[in-house]
């Protein structure tokens, strides 16, 4: 890869610690509405200002419908101006790959930095699947929570995934 920045970046980041399911009186486990832990509140906070301090300022977020993705989002601090657009949506919501890949490609071009904020299996599947053999052994091993991967996108956004995307960095708080 050249030293100029890539056309685009892809920021892939697993929500914050979030508190224990709780089944409730029927049993019905309420995972959607599960809220950040005292130590997701921290790590979140914590990844908003490593992304100020290293200028990673995102043009656009996707954030899974969850309480904790939506949590996550909202504790990473305000940005400079103008503010990052925000999709918060369900389609997002424990997504798999397949689905993850659909709403980046719906992305419009415009967007320099993309910010996806959701959930594992998923975002770690995708991270590694767009990675291909470039991934690193760090990223192999897992994505823990509060962990952001960032990757260069030489692309748009509708072609993602048709080749190996470099991964210039895996971020932990």
């Amino acid at each position: 890869m050249s030293s100029t920045p890539p056309l685009r970046q892809l920021l892939l980041l697993r929500h914050a610690k979030a508190t224990a399911s709780d089944p409730g009186p029927a049993g019905d486990n309420n995972d959607h509405a599960r809220d950040l832990a005292e130590r997701g509140r921290h790590d979140a906070s914590s990844m908003g200002r490593i992304l100020r301090r290293q200028s990673l300022r995102p043009d656009m977020a996707l954030v899974s419908s969850s309480r904790r993705t939506v949590r996550t989002w909202e504790m990473l601090g305000r940005f400079d101006d103008p503010q990052p657009a925000v999709l918060v949506s369900d389609r997002l919501y424990l997504a798999e790959p397949p689905e993850l890949l659909s709403a980046i490609r719906d992305v419009p071009d415009t967007v320099q930095t993309l910010l996806v904020i959701g959930h594992n299996p998923g975002l770690h599947q995708l991270a590694l699947q767009l990675a291909g053999e470039a991934a690193p052994s760090s990223l192999r091993a897992g994505l823990s929570t509060s962990t952001m991967v960032r990757l260069a996108v030489e692309s748009g956004w509708a072609a993602l995934g048709e080749a190996t995307l470099a991964v210039l960095e895996q971020i932990r708080p």
